[in-house]
């Protein structure tokens, strides 16, 4: 899944160069913040104080990330970011990270933004980005001008400097020792200078694709807290968007399952405006999405009633009348708890620190025991310790805890939590055990590698595994763990996974592992608390592509800012899709998977290759429709660098980037992701849908030199390079048809008028819930067993369009010449003597010539038609089943390109082992040189009305 799109128009600040103070006061205050051009002359100063002055106590830290700093004071884990020239702020307990403004954001191309945060030392961050926002609006971000560091007996900070829209705003990030799981941020804004209206001042928390969990929790109103559950935001309803708006003044971040455990908790402290000597309390709320939790305070108080909890629609109706206005000083503070488990009570363990302490066992440690008050409104949640004992503070009330483990087992108990006495002492509340009872339970086979469906007996249904026990959803939406899927990826488990709970019943288990291996099926029937093996074998691989390696160009995991799934959790489904080749593409950062694949003990079954998906969201710049998606691989990671090397993609026309690429010492191979949107729920980032810089889709039935098709061969001109000089094409994306069918018009246009780029197939696979591995692009290596793996011959290949798409069928494709006889039984001309034949990507030389197609794969793909397109015209239609081989003579007046796609029903255990693909391959072109003069001549565009359907129709289903 993909973050739409965040604009942010970007305003540069007219005046002079302003900064903060080298120290601010322990509460800063406008009034401190001084400006002009010797400020420069100070910001100097604090950054080479901090970094060259000892804290006065070891464990205060702040300043700029240098090779001399990076190895002490980089924060770690899956989603770290920050590298050298990034700020950093610790205190021993936490560490923390905000970008240099010249970084990249995943909201803008600038930084100064807070990045990264974990414990010190444990490698679990799992931060996205918190980003200062105006106006309610994702539209208005706060670019950050320039940023202080410093630290005294006290404390250590890291402060921002930004002017917008006339407006000053100076936010401080602190990390001290009396609180030293949280870090606190203060948000101080004054009106400078004329502008445009500011209402609202905010923060907004990424956590895109279910990244993280988000709880809301309302200490004011307990019995209006939504936990996990929240309501769906829709702006173009004002009773809907007002039912969005929680009255939550805290909102916890839990890590996903099976990601180093941590949460995260945004308290909102206080927000006022001062003005004429009066400090008055403003209205604040939240809102929670499904890739995001937005924190707001409205600039000026209610003309009616209190400013506490959310505004209504009266206070609603006053935003076009509020400003910040000059003499007012407004003061927003924040505080981020950081707990060391994944679990609500983490964080509210901080916040009900005077509350009794509730005790208890549960029967299974594997369970999630959640915490309601009497009305039903959550209040918190807990993780057991490995023994079954949990305990957490609770406020005094009455409460029922629900637990529920894996297997789809739950139990409840209702209990109430006394005031504790006035005397010192918290005696505490002890809970009899919550007892869940055993689960039924699978043995996973040791020397086995595939991915096993468990369907029950009676068809009814598929069992899910690796369930989410949050329950977290937006509307109807649930928030997808990175590790729940419908089936269960074995590649040699490690022992803590070799047992399965799952819940009893009767099963038929289906054994698959790609469409190159055969399927195997058993029953299985397991009452309450039963163990039993699965008695598999390995797989046989009975239809080997021969002279082919399957490889998935794109491919995700925890690493990417849109995922929680674990990277070894994501090997592991990759060689049970019997896949070879894992490019690792996660989101703008580099990670090598080849130690990963080592440590799984899988380095005899696939090999893995670094790259990056660039990714582009920003509205503005050199590309104010955004730059789309970009894959570039092999790429070298960097340790010490900003996102371990990605190259920026925020904001930059496409050609500068591709010529940044290029003028690498191995320039990588680059592939335009998903260029169309899905018709079933589309992206706005898919950049032929705009182009970029047109505004316009790219139009498949009008030449490149026609707007807005001609600003893809636009020349820089600086470097030369154009927006079209990428590698490759990805027309299908996932399980999406529709998308690839318009995806292929482009394609085909494109072909037509001699761009050539190689047309590829892949997951995109960001979950296990998602299939990794199909589908697949084939590419041509003589050699294809994986211990002989050649990464440049891989390349090469793959540059020269030796490569076929598929989800399953698999294909051998060539043009041969006719010879006399069997020219003159065909009636059609023969070829040349020495005529040679030409398979996929590869240049046929002759007028005359038999397409020969030969489907293979394992029994149960099925197959049942293959489709001949030359020129991108279907020419020949036709029933082929797998196994089978089929011919088609072909005659051309002048040079062409052949197509081939097969296709089948998604029926029987191909349905089943992979639902929602459609067993389908395509191939890239075989490009006929009809006249033999060595050079092939695009045919070009036709006249519009003669354009093939596959152009003008780019959604048929052919």
């Amino acid at each position: 899944m993909r973050v739409g799109p965040l604009a942010f128009a970007a305003r540069q600040h007219q005046g002079a160069a302003r900064r903060v103070a080298a120290t601010p006061p322990a509460r800063p205050t406008l009034r401190a913040l001084p400006s002009g051009p010797a400020v420069a002359t100070l910001l100097a100063f604090a950054t080479l104080l901090a970094g060259a002055t000892p804290a006065a106590r070891a464990e205060l830290a702040a300043g700029r990330l240098s090779a001399a700093t990076f190895a002490e004071h980089a924060v770690g884990g899956p989603d770290a970011d920050a590298g050298i020239g990034d700020w950093f702020l610790g205190n021993g307990t936490l560490c923390a990270a905000l970008s240099d403004p010249d970084h990249e954001s995943p909201l803008t191309p600038r930084g100064g933004v807070l990045i990264d945060l974990g414990h010190c030392g444990r490698t679990d961050d799992q931060w996205s980005v918190l980003q200062p926002l105006l106006n309610l609006a994702q539209g208005e971000v706060v670019p950050v001008e320039s940023i202080a560091a410093g630290r005294d007996a006290e404390r250590a900070w890291l402060q921002t400097y930004a002017v917008y829209n006339g407006v000053e705003l100076v936010t401080t990030y602190a990390l001290d020792e009396a609180t030293p799981t949280a870090l606190s941020i203060a948000l101080r804004a004054r009106r400078i200078a004329p502008g445009a209206r500011v209402f609202g001042l905010g923060a907004i928390a990424m956590h895109a694709g279910g990244q993280l969990a988000p709880f809301s929790l309302s200490r004011r109103e307990p019995d209006q807290s939504r936990g996990f559950v929240h309501p769906a935001n829709d702006r173009s309803s004002t009773r809907r968007l007002l039912a969005s708006l929680a009255d939550a003044d805290v909102t916890v971040l839990v890590a996903r399952e099976g990601m180093p455990p941590i949460s995260y908790g945004i308290e909102r402290v206080a927000a006022t405006v001062e003005s004429d000597g009066r400090r008055r309390p403003l209205s604040s709320f939240s809102i929670t999405g499904g890739h995001y939790s937005l924190e707001n305070v409205l600039v000026a108080p209610p003309w009616i009633g209190p400013a506490s909890g959310r505004p209504g629609l009266l206070q609603m109706a006053q935003i076009p009348f509020m400003d910040v206005d000059a003499g007012e000083a407004l003061a927003v503070d924040y505080r981020i708890w950081v707990g060391e488990r994944a679990d609500v009570a983490s964080v509210t363990d901080a916040l009900f620190a005077r509350a009794p302490r509730v005790r208890g066992r549960i029967d299974d440690p594997r369970a999630r025991i959640h915490f309601e008050r009497a009305s039903g409104a959550p209040i918190s949640e807990r993780v057991p310790d490995p023994d079954g004992r949990y305990a957490l503070q609770l406020p005094p009330g009455a409460y029922r805890a629900v637990a529920r483990a894996p297997a789809g087992r739950e139990v409840a108990l209702d209990f109430e939590v006394p005031a504790p006495p006035a005397e010192a002492g918290d005696p505490g509340v002890d809970l009899p055990l919550l007892a869940l009872g055993a689960p039924a339970s699978v043995e996973l086979p040791e020397d086995f590698i595939g991915r096993l469906v468990f369907v029950r007996a009676d068809g009814s249904s598929r069992l899910r595994f690796d369930v989410s026990l949050l329950g977290a959803r937006v509307g109807d939406d649930p928030l997808p763990s990175g590790i729940e899927a419908d089936a269960l990826n074995v590649a040699r488990p490690p022992a803590e996974r070799r047992r399965v709970p799952i819940e009893p019943g009767a099963y038929r288990v289906l054994a698959v592992r790609g469409p190159e291996y055969a399927a195997r099926e058993l029953s299985l029937e397991l009452g309450p608390g039963e163990t039993r093996p699965l008695a598999l074998a390995p797989l046989e691989r009975i239809a080997p592509a021969r002279g082919w390696i399957a490889a998935d160009l794109h491919v995700h995991s925890g690493r990417s800012f849109d995922s929680s799934l674990p990277t070894d959790r994501q090997i592991e489904a990759f060689a049970a899709s019997g896949a070879e080749v894992l490019v690792s593409t996660e989101h703008d950062t580099l990670f090598d998977p080849r130690a990963a694949i080592a440590r799984a003990g899988l380095a005899g079954e696939l090999v893995g290759i670094a790259g990056s998906e660039m990714t582009s969201t920003f509205h503005g710049g050199d590309s104010p429709h955004t730059t789309g998606h970009l894959n570039a691989f092999p790429l070298e990671p960097s340790p010490t660098a900003y996102r371990r090397g990605a190259l920026r993609l925020e904001g930059r026309r496409l050609r500068d980037v591709l010529a940044e690429l290029a003028g690498r010492d191995r320039p990588p191979f680059v592939q335009l992701n998903h260029p169309r949107p899905d018709p079933r729920g589309g992206d706005d980032d898919a950049y032929l849908d705009h182009l970029a810089v047109a505004g316009a889709p790219f139009d498949p039935t009008q030449s490149l030199d026609v707007w807005p098709n001609s600003v893809l061969l636009e020349r820089a001109p600086d470097h030369g390079w154009r927006d079209l000089d990428f590698d490759a094409l990805e027309l299908l994306n996932a399980d999406s048809l529709p998308r690839y069918r318009r995806a292929r018009a482009d394609w085909l246009a494109l072909l037509l008028q001699g761009v050539r780029l190689v047309a590829t197939a892949n997951s995109d696979s960001h979950r296990l819930g998602h299939v990794v591995g199909l589908p697949r692009t084939y590419v041509r290596l003589e050699d294809d067993r994986v211990e002989a793996f050649d990464e440049e011959a891989f390349l090469t290949a793959l540059r020269a369009g030796r490569a076929y798409g598929t989800t399953g069928p698999l294909l051998d494709v060539r043009i041969e010449p006719v010879s006399g006889a069997e020219a003159r039984g065909r009636g059609i001309e023969p070829g040349s003597e020495g005529d040679r034949g030409a398979g996929i990507g590869e240049r046929y030389a002759g007028r005359t010539g038999v397409l020969r197609v030969a489907v293979s794969g394992a029994d149960w793909v099925p197959v049942s038609e293959w489709r001949v397109y030359v020129d991108g015209a279907l020419v020949h239609r036709a029933p082929l089943a797998l196994g089978e081989t089929a011919e088609l003579p072909l005659v051309f007046a002048r040079d062409a390109f052949v197509t081939v796609e097969v296709e089948g029903p998604a029926e029987g255990r191909f349905a089943e082992a992979w639902p929602g693909l459609v067993p389908f391959a395509f191939t890239n072109p075989i490009f006929v040189d009809a006249d033999a003069d060595a050079r092939w001549v695009a045919p070009g565009l036709p006249a519009r009305a003669d354009l093939p359907e596959t152009i003008t129709r780019p959604e048929a289903t052919d």
